[in-house]
């Protein structure tokens, strides 16, 4: 590629294997070896999911805390864990992200129990953050390990939920087709009160064809029958949380945006992509840009569901600016101009297999290699 003075890399993570942060470096590291002279400006972005506070933290004008609190696993027997999120004290505000608390990769893989998880820790989490001051929490809803509605969210801020016969319910997946009544009398005031923006990094609803249970549900280790049940739970879920349940990603995180919208009072759901996006003020840097790479680790028919690469595309299209996508993987039929890419460039070889490709330093490897081959070209 030739002219090209200034490259904006904006790109979400790679999943379970390099930080935003650490992909830029990578191209940065790439363009030294081959392009004398072009700078490399590295934007951290996200859409909710995994990389959100720290994108979020970077886009503060001023200095915040990272704090951490500890919190129930998704899985109820597994070890508690150690959450991290921000507090940006000058706005009483805490960034945080649900996958910290209740993210898939908190579980092993052979202890994924989809019916039984739940969001309990993402609740204690933020009330972590209610207790020391924050009126305004700022949620990311990528990554969940969960399919609960947020019921465990709204029991750990003091909800409580009842079967026919009057019995308490464990907040999880499995029991939403039991709910009968809600109980909100114990929410504390201090939480009623707090604003609450949800990062949504998709649009579904929470049911249906594209719903929670359908789509995402899968992915989480559930088998068809386990996703009927969930589904028919969802339904039922449905019955309390009124319009809640139809808006454009109230499926996040299990229907985590849609129990929390349907039952706190100052809850709304954004598309986290643009928003933290505004945060970095990528626009202003793209403006400036001969040329945009983003990417994800796989990139497939959910990234125009609101995922990062598109919303960063969508600012290169404004100024002009050509917008190449790289990734881990790439599925098959994925068109790159219906995305709003120039072009997609698959980073790992064909021929590598998938646990050595997820390795930090082949990941890094591959990444500069693409990237001389696509600055060369």
């Amino acid at each position: 590629m030739k002219n090209v003075k200034r490259i904006v890399v904006a790109s979400d993570s790679f999943k379970g294997c390099l930080s935003s942060r650490e992909i830029a470096q990578a191209v940065e590291q790439a363009v030294a070896t081959c392009c004398a002279g072009v700078v490399v400006d590295g934007v951290v972005v996200a859409d909710g999911g995994e990389g959100s506070v720290e994108a979020l933290a970077a886009g503060c004008d001023k200095p915040v805390q990272w704090v951490s609190c500890r919190v129930d696993a998704p899985v109820r027997d597994l070890p508690q864990v150690e959450a991290r999120y921000v507090i940006d004290h000058a706005g009483a505000t805490a960034f945080m992200e649900l996958a910290a608390a209740s993210g898939l990769p908190l579980v092993p893989r052979d202890r994924r129990d989809i019916i039984h998880a739940s969001t309990l820790g993402t609740g204690q989490m933020i009330l972590d953050a209610v207790e020391r001051g924050c009126r305004h929490i700022v949620l990311g809803l990528g990554g969940s390990a969960t399919c609960d509605g947020g019921m465990g969210v709204m029991a750990a801020l003091g909800a409580e939920f009842f079967d026919a016969e009057e019995h308490h319910l464990y907040p999880c997946a499995g029991n939403l087709g039991k709910i009968n009544a809600i109980n909100l009398e114990g929410v504390a005031d201090a939480v009623s009160l707090t604003r609450f923006t949800l990062l949504a990094d998709v649009d579904n609803p929470l049911c249906g064809p594209r719903g929670a249970a359908r789509v995402f549900a899968p992915q989480k280790g559930a088998s068809p029958e386990q996703v009927e049940h969930l589904e028919q739970g969802m339904l039922n879920y449905a019955r309390f949380l009124g319009d809640a349940a139809r808006v454009a990603g109230a499926g996040a995180a299990g229907g985590v945006a849609a129990g929390m919208v349907g039952l706190l009072p100052h809850c709304s759901i954004v598309k986290g992509a643009p928003y933290i996006i505004g945060k970095a003020r990528l626009s202003q840097r793209v403006s400036e840009a001969d040329l945009v790479i983003t990417g994800e680790g796989r990139i497939d028919g959910q990234t125009a569901m609101g995922k990062a690469p598109q919303a960063v595309a969508a600012v290169a299209r404004q100024y002009g600016v050509p917008v190449v996508a790289i990734c881990g993987s790439l599925a098959p039929g994925v068109d790159a101009a219906a995305l709003g890419f120039d072009s997609i460039v698959p980073v790992t070889p064909a021929d590598m297999p998938l646990e050595a490709a997820i390795d930090k330093n082949m990941a890094r490897q591959n990444i500069c290699r693409a990237i001389r081959a696509m600055l060369s070209s």
